[in-house]
């Protein structure tokens, strides 16, 4: 068990204030998209902070949204309250800043940060499209995303909010109740990726010197690694080479099939987040005997998202006709299928 103090000056109800953010009926009517209440007059809580927009030239960069749409980064702003806005929220913002400009994650604490960081952003960019119409030429069509959704993010927003007060996480697979995975990158110091998987709940953020992927999964991945692909958390890895592992970890979120019960409690002083057991979607077992927790593993699947992320060719990690998997990671291991691509015949990134 871990125990983190986070201080907060207002005695809120964690929990209370997840309910009240994925409630349907907020979401539809622009209150704070962490706690539910009374938005504030301005442009609200940029989902990627203005901070990041400088370091990496990002204000007339674009986001693509789940309809094939894009939107600036200038303006990826959700309904936020004054207290929310500069209370927790700012405090998260000032940790994983330190973080990036170290380029490392070296406590558990930076682990927490990021996470915390990533789950709002994720969030974040979901509420924004829950205000957003599904096609500008047909009104009636809808939003991108229906408000209701936002429901299955609960847990996502209770990570997030855990920093309000002080926390005791006590989980089945790691440290904390999600997975995350870092990776130095010998890149660009103001280089920008993202990169995310909606049903899954993953997100991948690429910035500078340093590279995350998050899973809102309560650690299952952590099951199969607790450093990830290949156990490559921590290595210094290529642009291209980083958006590899991302997409790894988006398919591996993509096959989820279990989820987790817990039972959590709090006090005015504390929250305790507690997994008590694995919960499979399905009575699919494995040659052992165990439950399925993830779905068989997808070569196809990964071979597009890679492809997507990277910007290189299918191809390059998977030989349609034989049906092998190959990898840009062969020069980080030994026995790997090797597909190596250098840093000057890798792509940029063409999905902003």
């Amino acid at each position: 068990m871990l125990e983190v103090r986070d201080s907060d000056p207002h005695n809120h109800y964690i929990m209370k204030s997840v309910e009240r953010a994925v409630d349907s009926e907020n979401i539809r009517t622009g209150r704070c998209f962490v706690c539910g209440g009374a938005p504030t007059t301005g442009v609200g809580e940029h989902v990627l902070p203005k901070w990041l927009q400088r370091k990496c030239g990002l204000f007339n960069k674009r986001l693509t949204l789940l309809n094939g749409s894009s939107i600036p980064y200038r303006i990826l702003t959700v309904p936020c309250c004054v207290e929310c806005n500069t209370g927790f929220l700012s405090k998260i913002e000032t940790e994983v800043q330190e973080v990036f400009q170290r380029g490392c994650i070296e406590t558990s604490e930076h682990r927490l940060s990021v996470a915390r960081w990533l789950a709002k952003i994720l969030v974040g960019i979901l509420v924004k499209e829950t205000a957003l119409l599904l096609d500008r030429k047909n009104p009636v069509s809808g939003k991108i995303v229906p408000a209701d959704f936002i429901d299955q993010f609960a847990h996502c927003q209770l990570m997030l909010q855990s920093s309000r007060k002080q926390t005791r996480f006590r989980a089945l697979h790691s440290t904390f109740p999600f997975t995350l995975y870092w990776y130095r990158i010998d890149g660009s110091d103001n280089a920008f990726d993202l990169s995310t998987d909606i049903l899954g709940q993953s997100i991948a953020v690429h910035m500078g010197k340093l590279g995350v992927a998050f899973v809102n999964d309560g650690g299952l991945q952590m099951i199969h690694g607790q450093k990830g692909p290949y156990e490559l958390e921590g290595a210094t890895v290529l642009p291209h080479q980083f958006g590899e592992l991302a997409a790894r970890v988006h398919t591996k979120a993509s096959l989820r099939d279990a989820t987790h019960f817990y039972l959590s409690s709090e006090t005015q002083t504390h929250l305790t987040i507690e997994q008590q057991y694995v919960r499979p979607f399905t009575n699919s077992a494995l040659e052992n005997g165990e439950s399925q927790v993830f779905r068989p593993w997808d070569s196809m699947l990964f071979a597009m998202r890679a492809a997507r992320i990277t910007g290189l060719e299918k191809s390059v990690f998977l030989d349609t006709a034989t049906g092998i998997e190959m990898t840009t990671l062969a020069n980080l291991f030994p026995g790997a299928d090797i597909n190596i691509v250098t840093k000057d015949e890798a792509i940029s990134p063409t999905h902003f």
